[in-house]
């Protein structure tokens, strides 16, 4: 999937540098990166964050020919994806769900963490509620893979919801009141009307899912052997549009 993920991130750069010029003529600075659930960054304003297994690095882009590194944290935690929504970052680990404040942009804050059992932990979130899927197997470990479903309303202490056992859950989107769940035999899309108890509304059957960016009326997925557009107008309905081939 190597030649696919350089389409994904193609498609995040293109995402970005929108955003960034949207945000130049309307003279504001909170613009925000759109990645994936497996994204290893994210850019909020005027910072570019990222994870290595061990460390969030801090990256200063407000000179995007200049980048600085303006921080660097040991984390220790098995790192391995970051989301960010408003103020917050939401960092999935091989052993739990981890939430940092940007409030201070230059200085990333831990406030609230949610301890599971050994696995690989893609995670999305919004205002109150925060999604993860987890995969257990030889390599990210012993857990049982599924959707698990955290209350984050009191980001200090997320409380797991729900657990939906799914085999080989990969990566994951939310738009409005819709989930997209990535796993190996398809795409799975559920209703989050009730935010805590997501209902299974359909499976897009096919080629492997890995990751989706839910961007506007389009929903980017990252499969085998490319990129596959959706229009997701009717956010429970993904209509098929393209497929970018390797």
């Amino acid at each position: 999937m190597k030649k696919a993920s350089f389409f994904l991130l193609a498609a995040v750069l293109v995402i970005v540098a929108c955003e960034k010029n949207d945000t130049n003529a309307n003279s504001s600075s909170t613009s925000t990166g759109k990645g994936g659930s497996l994204a290893r960054f994210t850019i909020i304003g005027n910072y570019l964050y990222a994870v290595s297994s061990h460390y969030l690095y801090t990256v200063d882009v407000s000179n995007p020919s200049n980048p600085v590194k303006s921080g660097q944290s040991a984390l220790n935690f098995d790192m391995e994806t970051i989301y960010s929504y408003k103020n917050r970052l939401f960092i999935g680990s091989r052993t739990g769900l981890y939430i940092y404040s940007i409030d201070t942009p230059s200085e990333p804050r831990l406030i609230g963490e949610a301890k599971h059992g050994r696995s690989c932990d893609p995670v999305v979130a919004n205002d109150s509620v925060s999604y993860s899927t987890l995969k257990g197997n030889t390599y990210c470990g012993p857990a049982t893979s599924g959707l698990y479903v955290y209350d984050v309303k009191n980001l200090s202490q997320p409380v797991l919801k729900k657990t939906i056992t799914m085999n080989d859950p990969l990566g994951l989107g939310i738009a409005d009141s819709a989930l997209y769940v990535c796993y190996t035999e398809g795409l799975k899309v559920y209703s989050i009307k009730n935010a805590y108890d997501p209902v299974e509304m359909k499976t897009i059957p096919g080629t492997d899912f890995a990751d989706v960016i839910p961007y506007d009326n389009i929903l980017i997925c990252w499969t085998n052997g490319g990129i596959s557009l959706y229009d997701i107008t009717d956010r429970l309905n993904p209509a098929f549009i393209k497929k970018i081939t390797d």
